[in-house]
C-alpha cells in the first residue's frame, strides 16, 4: 500500500480513526478531514442523546463525519444516513471503513437524488464548495419533522459569500456560532412554515444545436455555457473510427457534440459527481435518443475496459477548495492506457497550466489544434 506524506490520525472525543483520502495517492498531501468536520462533531456532541432517529449527514468528504458517529454509538446506527453527490466521497467512505474494521449498515450511503430517512435526530451539513448544491439540499430539508435540528459548518478561509442569507432564505431564523478549528458554523432547524424550493435544476441553452440541457445543482456552468465548453465543442472531429468517451463529462455537451459529429459511435460519458453524470444522461435522452450511451459512475476511466479512439477531456485542475494538479496527471495516465492504436486524446486547458509538458510524458505525440488568448486546446496520440 502507498504511504501519504500527510496525518491520516483523526482524533476527537467521538472517536478515534485512521482516515486516508480517495484514489489512494503516493505521497498524498492533503488531509481526509478539516476544521469543518471536528466543528460538526463537537456541535453533535453537545446535543442531547436522541430518544430516536440517527443524523442524517451532508457531504461527508471521507468518511470523518459518517465513521465518527458510527463508531461512537449515540446513535441507531442502522438509521444513519450519509449523502452526497461525489463517488470519490463514497468510495473513500467505504474504504475508510475497512481499515477502521467497521461495517456500516446497508444503505447509510445516498445519492442525492435518493430518499432520506423521515426523521433524523439532526442534520450536520458541511457547506459544499458549490452553493446550488448547497440550495438544492436545504430546499430538501421541508420534508423532515418541523423543528429538526440543522448544524452547518465550513472553513473560515472557504466562506461562501452570502452564505448566510442563503441559509435563511430556506431554513429562516440563524445563529452564527462561535468559531473554532478555523472554522464557523450556524445553527438552524427545519420551519414549521415549509421550505421554499430551490431553483435547480437550471436549463442552458446551446442554440447552434437546437439543445435545450439540464443541468442539476452543482455541476459546473449552472446558467449558461463556459467559453471553454464552447470553444471545446468547435474542435470536436468527425470521421472517428472507433468508440468516444467524454471523461470528466459534467452535463455531457462535449461528448454530445462527438455523438452528433460522428453519429453511430458509442460515447461514454465519466464523471465522479453523481449530479453531472445524471445531467448528461438526461440530455443524451432528451436530444440524442437514438444514438448510443454508456454513463460511467467513477474515478475517471477506472473500472472500464474498452478501449476508446477519442478521449475528450477539459481536466479540473482543483481538489475540493485546493489547487491541484493531481486529478489531471491521473487522468492523462488513464488515457493514455485506454486509447484504441491510433486513437487521440483532445485536451482543453488554461494556457499557464502548461499541459503540453504533462503530456509528453505520456505521449510520443503532443500537438496544439486550436485555442485563443486564454485556453489551448492539445491533441496527444501514441
Amino acid at each position: 500500500m502507498t504511504q501519504p506524506t500527510v496525518d491520516t490520525l483523526f482524533e476527537h472525543a467521538l472517536a478515534s480513526l485512521r482516515l486516508r483520502r480517495y484514489p489512494r495517492l503516493r505521497g498524498e498531501t492533503l488531509r481526509a478531514w478539516d476544521g469543518a468536520d471536528l466543528y460538526l462533531l463537537d456541535e453533535y456532541g453537545r446535543l442531547d442523546a436522541p430518544a430516536a432517529g440517527a443524523p442524517l449527514v451532508l457531504n461527508d468528504q471521507c468518511g470523518a463525519l459518517t465513521l465518527a458517529l458510527h463508531a461512537c454509538g449515540r446513535s441507531a446506527s442502522a438509521q444513519l444516513c450519509s449523502s452526497g453527490d461525489s463517488w470519490l466521497a463514497q468510495a473513500a467512505l467505504q474504504a475508510n471503513a475497512s481499515d477502521n474494521g467497521l461495517v456500516l449498515p446497508e444503505g447509510v450511503w445516498r445519492w442525492p437524488l435518493d430518499a432520506w430517512p423521515e426523521a433524523p435526530s439532526v442534520v450536520l451539513v458541511r457547506v459544499p464548495k458549490e452553493m446550488a448544491l448547497l440550495e438544492a439540499q436545504l430546499s430538501r430539508l421541508g420534508s423532515l419533522p418541523a423543528g429538526t435540528p440543522v448544524r452547518l459548518a465550513w472553513m473560515d478561509k472557504h466562506l461562501p459569500g452570502g452564505l448566510v442569507d442563503r441559509v435563511r432564505h430556506y431554513l429562516g431564523p440563524v445563529n452564527l456560532l462561535r468559531g473554532a478549528h478555523k472554522a464557523h458554523g450556524l445553527q438552524a432547524e427545519v420551519p414549521a412554515g415549509g421550505v421554499p424550493a430551490a431553483p435547480y435544476p437550471t436549463r442552458v441553452a446551446v442554440p447552434e444545436q437546437g439543445w435545450s440541457l439540464t443541468v442539476h445543482a452543482g455541476v459546473f456552468a449552472q446558467q449558461q455555457l463556459d467559453i471553454g465548453a464552447r470553444l471545446f465543442m468547435a474542435s470536436v472531429p468527425k470521421n472517428v473510427t472507433g468508440p468516444m468517451a467524454d471523461l470528466g463529462c459534467g452535463n455531457g455537451v462535449i461528448g454530445m457534440m462527438a455523438a452528433r459529429r460522428n453519429p453511430g459511435l458509442p460515447v461514454t460519458f465519466c464523471d465522479e459527481s453523481w449530479l453531472a453524470l445524471q445531467s448528461a444522461r438526461e440530455n443524451m435522452q432528451a436530444c440524442l435518443p437514438d444514438e448510443t450511451a454508456h454513463f460511467h459512475l467513477g474515478n475517471g476511466l477506472a473500472g472500464l475496459t474498452e478501449r476508446f479512439a477519442l478521449i475528450l477531456l477539459n481536466p479540473p485542475f482543483h481538489r475540493g477548495h485546493a489547487v491541484d494538479d493531481t486529478v489531471a496527471k491521473m487522468l492523462f495516465r488513464q488515457a493514455a492506457d485506454r486509447l484504441l492504436p491510433g486513437g487521440v486524446l483532445q485536451v482543453i486547458g488554461n494556457r499557464h497550466l502548461r499541459y503540453d509538458r504533462t503530456l509528453q510524458r505520456h505521449f510520443p505525440k503532443v500537438r496544439q489544434i486550436g485555442g485563443d488568448s486564454r485556453f489551448v486546446i492539445l491533441a496527444a496520440s501514441r
